[in-house]
């Protein structure tokens, strides 16, 4: 369903029909669906979280990016979230499907642990995840403004062609995708702060690990970005650099992170 969507905002991009991709987003709600029904009957009949296994973190990411994708067409409508994010969710829920079910949470952790504990685990896996989800969305997008402006120095964009986004456009996609992305991972890495101190009956880990570091230098990198574009005002070109080295050390802590809990499992 998510494939066939696709391809039908694919077309109604290039200017075929445009209830097309009314089509297009009708099957993208309808897999939506389907994939929420997946998750509830397969929690229900096995009883685990959906956070137990690299599958299970994969096909919520691909949910979470369809449904991030929804959003950003509210507040944006007619614009390319529709060819760019379906197959980035398609490519998730697809290596959720053939990769093998490894564990990353220890059964003995979700034995000893509390509603509320497990309910703290999931608020902290999701936040952090579309915190990080956000980040992509907004170097997806300064790769396509690099790109563009390129194309524009080098004055060779048609635009009578294809419709494209203003520089502009994307310049606000950018930062709005980083503020949103900021706010979750913040609650996130708060929650997982929590998390710890109660895994330890309340008594802080004085040692630090490149596990705790990865996370908050994100965190770093992100808010010198948005006290750089609130003092100085940057903008355009190198906000868009900025976000993707805040990125790329999104990635480097999200697969640590992974690399460190299958090992343990």
């Amino acid at each position: 369903m998510y494939f066939l969507g696709w391809v039908l905002c694919c077309l109604s991009y290039f200017q075929i029909e445009q209830r097309v991709k009314v089509w297009g987003e009708r099957l993208l709600i309808l897999g939506v669906a389907v994939q929420l029904v997946f998750i509830v009957a397969s929690y229900t009949v096995m009883d685990t979280l959906l956070f137990n296994s690299l599958s299970g973190l994969l096909m919520f990411l691909s949910l979470l990016l369809i449904l991030v994708l929804f959003i950003l067409n509210f507040y944006f409508p007619d614009q390319i979230f529709e060819l760019v994010l379906t197959p980035l969710a398609i490519f998730f829920l697809i290596l959720s499907v053939l990769i093998s079910d490894l564990p990353i949470i220890s059964q003995e952790f979700l034995d000893r642990s509390t509603l509320f504990g497990r309910s703290l685990l999931i608020a902290h896996g999701s936040l952090s995840m579309l915190g990080y989800l956000l980040f992509g969305v907004a170097c997806l997008a300064s790769i396509f403004f690099l790109y563009q402006e390129k194309r524009i120095k080098n004055k060779t964009l048609l635009l009578q062609k294809v419709k494209v986004p203003s520089l502009g456009f994307l310049d606000t996609i950018i930062f709005k995708m980083v503020i949103a992305g900021f706010l979750f991972l913040t609650v996130g890495l708060l929650l997982g702060i929590n998390m710890s101190v109660s895994a330890n009956e309340g008594v802080p880990r004085l040692s630090l690990s490149l596990r705790q570091l990865l996370p908050v230098f994100t965190w770093s990198v992100y808010s010198i970005l948005l006290i750089s574009r609130s003092i100085i005002g940057i903008r355009g070109r190198n906000s868009a650099i900025w976000s993707i080295i805040g990125f790329l050390v999104a990635v480097i802590s999200f697969v640590y992170e992974i690399s460190l809990l299958t090992q343990q499992n």
